[in-house]
């Protein structure tokens, strides 16, 4: 399931992307998370056959408090991720990751192969 992030959060200062973005894609996990590393791996697979670095993840513990970048709260459900402007939850199916991945790339969010 892809839902669009149209909500209203307070601006912060951090490091961002040449898009204007904190980053490009980000991975929420955990330790007890059963099922992050498969979407991590998902996450892998899809941005490598775009011939996107792995540096453009950007993986996020929430059980450690480990901060997003963006001052967005933490998911209530994991997996879950953010490709630009969309947000994924739950163990992403192929598809739906290629295709957010897809629209970022159409944005030109990759232009430079890296979001840091």
């Amino acid at each position: 399931m892809t839902v669009k992030q149209e909500s209203t959060y307070a601006s912060y200062k951090t490091e961002q992307t040449e898009c204007g973005r904190c980053a490009c894609i980000i991975v929420y996990t955990s330790e007890q998370c059963v099922l992050c590393d498969a979407a991590l791996e998902i996450m892998y697979s899809v941005i490598s056959d775009f011939g996107l670095s792995p540096s453009v993840i950007r993986e996020v513990d929430v059980a450690n408090g480990d901060d997003d970048g963006c001052g967005l709260p933490a998911p209530v459900g994991l997996p879950a991720m953010r490709v630009c402007e969309e947000f994924v939850s739950g163990l992403p199916d192929m598809d739906v990751a290629r295709g957010a991945v897809m629209h970022a790339v159409l944005k030109n969010c990759f232009s430079d192969n890296s979001c840091t």
